[in-house]
């Protein structure tokens, strides 16, 4: 019988002190931000997968003005002071609309969500996946062709002020067996900024 009341009162006295590290996951109104990348791409056709050196891709991000985030409920007091476009949480998912432009005048549009994990101070990981329709010009052939895609972004992101944060990463656009089963496919090799208003 005491060792069932030791184990009630530990179990009844663990949920205070765990309180410390409680997490919150919550919808936070933000402030527009807007992001470039680009960078030198190739193919991934056997006739022209290679170097990075076929043209220059890149494509634009609206940040739609709200993310889900997850953090310790104490830095939820911070939401007024914007210390940065992350505000330093621990992992955000963010919508956004995109343009991806090639300069071969191929260019893709469609929407999207962006996932940051912070990975030390001020670093984040970042993976957005997006649906993208694809209107490709003669020139993009044999690597693009009209079409849905998915465009898949990963990077590493780090803010360098309250306004401007910059960006490395990798674009993989591919048809992923959607549409009429004409495969699309590029790879863009990217640097970035992004501005949050």
């Amino acid at each position: 019988m005491r060792i069932v009341f030791i184990i009630i009162l530990a179990l009844y006295f663990t949920p205070l002190k765990s309180q410390n590290n409680a997490g919150k996951f919550g919808l936070e109104i933000t402030k527009l931000k807007v992001g470039i990348n680009a960078g030198p791409y190739r193919g991934r056709t056997p006739q022209t997968n290679g170097p990075f050196n076929q043209g220059i891709a890149g494509f634009g991000q609206i940040y739609f003005p709200f993310q889900w985030s997850v953090d310790y409920q104490k830095n939820y007091n911070d939401s007024l002071s914007v210390k940065n476009e992350y505000n330093n949480r621990l992992f955000l998912i963010r919508p956004s609309a995109i343009l991806h432009v090639v300069d071969n005048e191929s260019l893709a549009f469609g929407l999207g969500l962006q996932f940051s994990f912070l990975i030390t101070k001020q670093f984040y990981l970042e993976y957005q996946l997006s649906g993208v329709y694809l209107e490709a010009t003669k020139e993009g052939l044999p690597d693009l062709n009209d079409g849905f895609n998915l465009h898949h972004f990963v990077s590493v992101s780090k803010p360098i002020s309250r306004h401007f944060s910059l960006s490395l990463g990798l674009i993989h656009l591919s048809s992923a067996g959607l549409g009429n089963g004409i495969n699309s496919n590029q790879d863009v090799v990217s640097a970035g900024v992004k501005w949050n208003l």
